[in-house]
């Protein structure tokens, strides 16, 4: 608690820097005075966090607005923060970063943070969210002026409301807190399974409550999963609404990289108990964080390496969560997913995928094929009758096993030729001119012997 205390300090209340360092830097960006542009500026930051600080404003004509600028010099900092982390996760020997590849891991958080320390490329992150969740009542989306928008600059709509964390505010106001949450969580469900893009920082002081509306600000880190893992999510959404223990399995071998062959018995019954375990009737005392903990943990244990594209989302499910504990305790992350999961994974939703030119299709290739079925059987009967039938069998672990059939073979292979030469040697030693080559093949065969003792031995054969 002492760590996330501290830390959290980050979000919104890092150290300021002077109001002088504001002027010369939008001076630097636009070529204007601020004098030029606003009517007026607090110099007293609005929020301090750890890239950028934030001044509320009123453009001359008469919008209330904020201006987001970055902490001089903070570019090359986090950068070389970076190349150092990067340089020390190569030492880090592979045996303990099994699930997660660090350095690849940190060079993915090196691009996101160039692309975030570019306040264009936010605001072209906030343009698409807001094109994304247009339909989305509860989502509201802050309006951006890109005339005023440079790297290191970002000026965009104040929305003057009540942070999420401030719950006695919002009780005042007259916001039930428990569909505040629902709201938030279900919106956020949906940029993760439907959109493939997502607010990847949903901490506290990043939404604002307004109007009824669940505002979401500061879009400088977002999370975006490619279509393939997108794909991979979709089908674990509608295998968990339904506990589709094979499904679940195979996703899990889709999103991550297996190091090794996979028992895939093994897999099948730790994502069993997961199931059983997470998405049973009693989900209040689950934790999304303990849920992670106990996948990174199965992946581990099948030597499973997760894509680093992952991260971001493992990250902010994670702040959500702590949200929800913040503002409504006696609500569970995983229980409001288990419903949103059920709604989106119905009949009418699967059946949206099938297109009446799909099913004809389908309908022809099944008729197609029904009709070769008779053939097909009269083959097999021919082929039985004339004895030209052949059976085969895929054995799980086949390669080892032939391995260890060979070596049961070598074996015993070395233990009859040790036989032979006893005898031969014994037949030698006793005839007149026989014994110096008899005792001779008695020391080639002890020597056969002995290894082939060790070799049992190292096997565990005994």
């Amino acid at each position: 608690p002492e760590f996330i205390d501290e830390l959290s300090l980050l979000q919104d209340q890092a150290p300021e820097f002077p109001f002088s360092e504001v002027q010369r830097i939008f001076l630097e960006e636009t070529g204007r005075k601020m004098d030029d542009v606003f009517a007026q500026v607090n110099e007293k930051p609005l929020a301090s966090a750890s890239i950028a600080q934030v001044h509320r404003a009123t453009l001359l004509t008469g919008q209330e607005v904020i201006i987001k600028v970055q902490r001089p010099v903070i570019d090359q900092l986090l950068i070389d923060d970076f190349d150092i982390l990067i340089h020390l996760s190569r030492k880090v020997p592979k045996s303990m970063s099994k699930v997660v590849d660090l350095t690849e891991s940190f060079e993915q958080m090196k691009a996101s943070s160039i692309i975030e320390l570019d306040f264009c490329n936010e605001a072209n992150s906030i343009q698409r969210f807001q094109h994304l969740n247009a339909q989305v009542v509860p989502v509201g989306v802050p309006k951006i002026y890109p005339e005023w928008t440079t790297t290191h600059l970002l000026v965009e709509e104040f929305i003057d409301g009540s942070s999420i964390k401030e719950t006695e505010q919002l009780r005042i106001l007259g916001y039930d807190l428990e569909e505040i949450s629902r709201k938030l969580v279900l919106a956020y469900l949906k940029q993760v399974f439907k959109d493939g893009f997502f607010h990847g920082d949903p901490h506290p002081g990043n939404l604002i409550i307004k109007e009824g509306k669940i505002y979401f600000i500061d879009f400088g880190i977002m999370g975006e999963l490619s279509d393939g893992s997108k794909k991979s999510f979709n089908k674990l959404l509608q295998a968990i609404a339904v506990k589709d223990i094979d499904a679940m399995t195979e996703v899990c071998l889709e999103l991550g990289n297996p190091r090794e062959s996979i028992d895939k018995r093994k897999l099948y019954f730790d994502m069993e108990q997961l199931s059983d375990r997470y998405f049973s009737n009693n989900l209040f005392h689950t934790s999304v964080s303990a849920f992670i903990a106990d996948f990174v943990k199965m992946f581990n244990y099948h030597d499973i390496q997760v894509p680093s594209e992952l991260s971001i989302l493992v990250r902010s499910l994670s702040i959500l969560e702590g949200v929800l504990q913040m503002i409504t305790p006696e609500l569970n992350l995983l229980e409001i997913s288990r419903d949103y999961l059920k709604e989106n994974s119905s009949l009418d939703s699967l059946t949206q995928s099938f297109s009446k030119e799909k099913i004809l299709i389908q309908g022809y290739t099944l008729l197609k094929e029904s009709s070769q079925l008779p053939l097909h059987f009269s083959e097999l009967l021919k082929q039985l009758i004339n004895g030209r039938a052949l059976i085969r069998l895929d054995v799980e672990d086949a390669d080892k096993k032939w391995r260890d059939v060979k070596k049961m073979f070598n074996r015993l292979a070395v233990a009859l030729l040790t036989a032979g030469i006893l005898w031969m040697s014994a037949l030698i030693f006793q005839s007149n001119s026989g014994e110096n080559i008899g005792k001779f093949g008695f020391a080639i065969a002890a020597l056969l012997g002995v290894w082939l003792v060790i070799s049992i031995l190292k096997s565990d054969g005994l």
